[in-house]
């Protein structure tokens, strides 16, 4: 069973990938694909990419964030929990936590809990890379 906690801390990769695409893939989009040809075949595909990326971001998130639920029980019954994973699964839950409220609460206005969102998902994946670098 102690394998298995791998196994979710990819899954758990695989969810904040997602999730995290949605920054890059509005970029993109705003300084390459927009000035495309709207008959363009490239522009089309994109569009589509782009709408399930940005539809699905907090699916993805929860996605992300049911694994990680999931890895840390798995961890803490059956091998060790570490600091660094346990900084990286804070700063999830943290980012998690001002998804909810900005959606819920600011109705997506943006303000100071945007940026701070912003840069908690790049402080979590900092800390992942760190936890997976220490293991």
């Amino acid at each position: 069973m102690g394998n298995y906690g791998s196994l979710f801390g990819w899954l758990i990769m695989a969810g904040l990938t997602l999730t995290l695409l949605n920054y890059p893939v509005k970029v993109i989009y705003r300084k390459w694909v927009k000035s495309l040809n709207d008959s363009s075949v490239l522009k089309k595909a994109y569009i589509k990419v782009q709408q399930v990326i940005v539809k699905y971001h907090r699916f993805y998130g929860l996605f992300a964030t049911i694994m990680l639920i999931t890895h840390l029980v798995i961890q803490v019954q059956y091998r060790w929990v570490s600091r660094t994973g346990l900084l990286a699964a804070s700063l999830l839950i943290l980012n998690v936590l001002l998804g909810v409220y900005g959606h819920y609460y600011k109705k997506k206005k943006r303000s100071a809990w945007f940026y701070v969102h912003r840069t908690v998902a790049v402080l979590a994946l900092a800390a992942i890379i760190l936890h997976l670098i220490t293991q």
